[in-house]
């Protein structure tokens, strides 16, 4: 949801990765439809706005491409990851289209970046197809309501939808590139009052919606508060791992998942039950639903949002248009529903380690995107005997005076017989076989220092290196996970 509140959503399918990049390049997948798909179709949410130094302001981390801008150059890497990755489709984000000023059907100043970088997105992938190369398949989400309601919604929605049939479905070259289901592109639309469920039949009682030439699937957020799932509609994201499931014809159809989230109104990211980055366990965790249910549409919660509110201008307190005493519009608040900082944050593309930003310094590596490449791969029985392994602890500096921290972990995939724990290369403890430990710090001098957690009795095909992207290892690798503490060394990075 581009700059504003950025509440998007959906994508993820299981089947063979190398029948499955045959399929969805081939003009008879485009025929036939997600409903013909057996397995899930995994998607991720995509921002495409970036447009110079401005739009990089508030950013989190630094991807490894640089703050670049949204051009074919930079969008034919992203679908190369992509391709690598095992993603099936792409959200283009235009949840905010009817909220950005000036008015959208002026074609001018945002609006039109918008258009013109999306168009970039449609023109890469046009290219890559003909040239009979992968594609991620594209989806449009487009909102009703994020937020306060907009006047005259449904009239400048509707007009939103023609504009959209007019310069996209309608022309004869792009006809390949959508995701189909029930013979239509699919079309997801945001609408996220306080209660989704009962006011989208209120406001379908006051006028039509034009969506004919798409099959819809309504998207809410928070769906743990607001139960939206209960009448079919999707989730961008939930304030809760794993994320909720929802069904349509009682079948598990979507969910998302997510290496970090918020429960939102409130204060968002800064608020105390955020869930954060935690070295991937709460992705792991977030996974473990989708293979449980395998939904016929995964949504990886997200790719390159890298944007959020500056210090000081969260979203207002009267964020559901009710007005506080006075009848005043409420001042911006310290409510922050974007990317904050790195562990406060969902992007997954990867980043620069060091490279420092608005409210600090630091990345992710390669970590998030090589943890995908092995789930996806797991997920899909391309690997299938293979253990994903995430391990966490603290990720800011620890205190002198902390005499013991405590470490947890989660795995994916074949269960490991038990678990042993290093620190600085010299076994600490083995034969573990629960989930967490109670790391004593007595003999450790201040600085930095290395803890690696080792599971046996199995194996993994994917080095989890944070700084090279991944390939498949021929031979088997050791299942680790390494974490880096920092003992009374470091102030954390402002």
């Amino acid at each position: 949801m581009g700059r504003l509140c950025n509440f998007k959503l959906l994508l993820f399918a299981p089947i063979q990765l190398a029948c499955l990049t045959t399929i969805l390049i081939s003009p008879a997948f485009a025929q036939l439809g997600a409903q013909h798909f057996q397995g899930s179709l995994i998607g991720i949410q995509y921002e495409q706005w970036f447009y110079g130094p401005e739009s990089w302001k508030t950013a989190e981390a630094v991807p490894k491409l640089g703050r670049y801008t949204t051009d074919e150059p930079t969008v034919a890497k992203h679908y190369a990851e992509f391709q690598q990755l095992g993603f099936d489709w792409l959200l283009i984000d235009w949840s905010n289209m009817l909220w950005m000023k000036p008015d959208w059907e002026q074609h001018a100043g945002d609006v039109r970046r918008l258009q013109d970088k999306t168009a970039v997105l449609f023109q890469t992938a046009l290219h890559l197809h003909q040239q009979g190369r992968y594609a991620p398949k594209l989806v449009f989400m487009i909102g009703l309501q994020n937020g306060p309601p907009v006047p005259n919604g449904i009239e400048r929605f509707n007009g939103l939808v023609a504009w959209l049939k007019a310069n996209y479905l309608d022309r004869p070259e792009y006809k390949d590139l959508w995701l189909y289901d029930g013979g239509k592109p699919l079309l997801t639309v945001l609408y996220w009052p306080p209660h989704p469920c009962a006011q989208l039949q209120e406001i379908l009682a006051t006028g039509k919606l034009h969506t004919e030439p798409f099959t819809v699937r309504w998207m809410a957020t928070q769906l743990q508060d607001n139960h939206a799932e209960q009448c079919g509609m999707w989730s961008w994201m939930d304030g809760v791992i794993p994320q909720i499931l929802t069904r349509h014809d009682g079948k598990p159809e979507e969910i998302v998942v997510t290496p970090s989230s918020f429960v939102f109104p409130g204060k968002g990211w800064t608020n105390p039950s955020a869930i954060a980055r935690d070295h991937g366990v709460p992705y792991l965790e977030s996974w473990k639903a989708a293979f449980e249910y395998r939904p016929k549409f995964i949504q990886v919660h997200q790719w390159n949002e890298f944007a959020g509110q500056e210090n000081g201008h969260g979203f207002p307190a009267d964020y559901w248009g009710q007005q506080p005493s006075g009848g005043k519009p409420a001042p911006p608040s310290e409510a922050y529903g974007d990317e904050y900082n790195v562990q406060l944050s969902d992007d997954i593309e990867p980043t620069e380690l060091h490279a420092c930003t608005y409210r600090g310094c630091g990345g992710w590596g390669y970590y998030y995107y090589n943890l995908t490449r092995a789930i996806i791969s797991l997920y899909r029985g391309k690997t299938p005997d293979i253990t994903v392994l995430a391990l966490s602890g603290p990720s800011d500096p620890v205190d002198l005076s902390v005499r013991a921290i405590e470490l947890h972990w989660a795995f994916l995939g074949k269960s490991p017989d038990s678990f042993a724990i290093s620190v600085d290369g010299k076994p600490v403890v083995s034969s573990l076989t629960g989930y967490s430990y109670k790391l004593g710090l007595a003999s450790l001098k201040p600085g930095t220092h290395h803890v690696q957690l080792t599971a046996a009795g199995v194996h993994t095909l994917f080095a989890l290196d944070e700084s090279r992207m991944t390939e498949q290892s021929r031979q088997p690798l050791p299942v680790t996970s390494d974490l880096t503490i920092e003992y009374g060394a470091k102030p954390p990075a402002k």
